[in-house]
């Protein structure tokens, strides 16, 4: 016969396992949901920039086209990777209301096709787990409303967000594109930040 002990120490590694299973499901359809926001605002995001840009093509100022009609930023660019067939809508502003279902492009840095650096943010999780794969002398594409500027990546760090200040060069045309570090990891609290250094190439009237 089973002992008291023995009875609930059964019990008790079935309550156990049934939260450990939990768990993993939570996790897993949060991982689902995230990934699947992403897809689904980069589609509505595709079609505002196409507005944006046929605005663009009729005025002299181009009208910002909200992706939907809550949201309080709208897309500004469209940048491409062509060695990760990455095609991705860049949204005004890099807060948690834009990183959310974009990349977004920092009001504090430079223009693009101004001197100094432009910068664009994105999560490692969705938009920017691409990153990873990328190597120095690469291409990256940026389109705004009027112009196509190609990027060559000329370098790649890892820095300590607490600590780093970014040298912007004002005779440049430069892109940096940032996000967490490191790419594998489960908490998002961490300093770590994964840069990815480019200089301005060429550039082509986008109308």
């Amino acid at each position: 016969m089973q002992t008291l002990f023995q009875k609930h120490a059964r019990k008790l590694s079935t309550v156990i396992i049934v939260l450990l299973f939990s768990t993993c499901l939570w996790q897993l359809a949060t991982a689902g949901w995230i990934q699947g926001k992403a897809i689904v605002a980069q589609q509505l995001l595709d079609y505002s920039w196409e507005k944006t840009l046929n605005s663009s093509s009729n005025d002299k100022t181009p009208t910002d086209h909200k992706p939907w009609p809550w949201a309080d930023t709208w897309p500004v660019a469209k940048l491409i990777v062509p060695g990760h067939n990455i095609e991705q809508i860049i949204l005004a502003g890099d807060g948690g209301n834009s990183l959310a279902f974009a990349p977004g492009y920092s009001f504090a840095g430079a223009a693009p096709n101004t001197s100094g650096t432009t910068m664009i943010s994105a999560h490692r999780d969705t938009h920017f787990n691409f990153l990873k794969e990328v190597k120095i002398n690469e291409l990256l594409i940026l389109q705004t409303t009027k112009e196509t500027i190609t990027y060559r990546i000329v370098d790649l760090q890892i820095v300590d967000s607490k600590s780093y200040t970014l040298q912007a060069d004002t005779e440049k045309q430069n892109l940096v594109l940032v996000t967490c570090y490191p790419f594998d990891s489960f908490s998002s609290s961490g300093s770590s930040r994964y840069l990815v250094f480019a200089t301005r190439t060429s550039l082509t009237k986008t109308l």
